[in-house]
């Protein structure tokens, strides 16, 4: 029994390890039991993994809840700088990328509507839902839907939710399928009472929300394919080169520079594994206008060269 579950626990695990280290596969889960429901859950304590985390999609939904660390993430074409608290809910076949957030402690919850009630269709069940979290599982070109904020307040009752779930499906005493289902119903209702509003896009509290900082992200986010540095960066915010560079490192441990870098090797990875646009194009198209050293920098941040990587994660 015991070697049942934890072989049973391991086949969840690396169900999700291939799910993130495989980009643009689109994963399944196992079908549906009357002593396994479709639900998984993954905690991960922010070791960095560079197998981990890569752009892929899957048959399922997703809740994908940051606890701790900040980081980006991609959720389509677009960028979103993720911090504790931010919660995700990814529709089936809708490519993301958390590997930003390797470091960062996270929680995965992925699910199949027939896990809410199997005596219904996957389409039955989701006419179901409220009409805001319904939403949030239609894919939408207004990534808001599906980006919620769980309150400092809050974030207890989510955590103990989560670790609830965890506990039941590992340990898969008397009644767990039920009690598995409930929980994700909890966990659903809760996503359902989060409103866009609750976005901390004010919040003095978090120094990625303090106007400056915005400003220089957003500047990034629209120019890093152009030839931007520090002096472009500091001419937009109005602030000497020398004074952003401590404020940016101050209140977000990270350089400018760091910071472009950083935008445009997502974009690079998204590049290499979407187009079949040869290296020397792709490297152009993210701002940099001379291949060689961009095929340098990539191996340095990514441990191997473009092509190779392309190879790699594309199979």
């Amino acid at each position: 029994m015991v070697i049942s579950r934890v072989a049973f626990t391991l086949y969840f695990v690396m169900q999700l390890a291939n799910r993130i280290a495989t980009p643009l596969r689109t994963l399944t889960l196992p079908e549906q039991t009357p002593d396994r429901p479709r639900i998984i859950v993954f905690h991960s304590t922010g070791c960095s993994n560079s197998q981990s985390s890569r752009p892929h999609s899957h048959t399922f939904f997703e809740l994908f809840f940051v606890e701790a660390g900040e980081g980006w993430y991609s959720l389509g074409d677009r960028q979103i700088w993720a911090k504790p608290g931010d919660l995700f809910l990814i529709a089936p076949g809708e490519v993301h990328d958390p590997s930003g957030l390797d470091r960062a402690a996270k929680w995965v919850v992925g699910f199949s509507a027939e896990a809410l009630n199997p005596t219904y269709a996957d389409a039955d069940m989701l006419l179901m839902l409220p009409d805001r979290l319904l939403n949030s599982f239609v894919q939408t070109e207004n990534a808001q839907t599906k980006h919620y904020y769980v309150s400092t307040e809050m974030r207890s009752r989510w955590l103990i939710l989560l670790e609830q779930l965890k506990g039941e499906l590992c340990d898969r005493g008397f009644g767990f399928t039920e009690a598995s289902r409930a929980l994700l119903v909890l966990l659903l209702i809760e996503t359902a009472r989060l409103t866009a509003s609750e976005l901390p896009e004010a919040k003095k509290s978090s120094p990625q929300t303090r106007p400056t900082v915005k400003q220089v992200l957003r500047f990034i986010d629209a120019n890093y394919q152009n030839s931007i540095g520090l002096q472009e960066v500091a001419k937009e915010v109005n602030l000497s080169p020398a004074y952003l560079t401590d404020m940016i490192r101050r209140e977000t441990g990270k350089t400018v520079l760091s910071w472009i870098v950083e935008r445009r090797m997502t974009e690079a990875r998204r590049l290499l594994l979407e187009t079949d646009r040869a290296i020397s194009q792709i490297a152009e198209a993210v701002g940099y206008f001379d291949a060689g050293y961009f095929i340098r920098l990539f191996r340095r941040l990514n441990g191997t060269t473009p092509q190779a990587w392309r190879v790699m994660y594309r199979g």
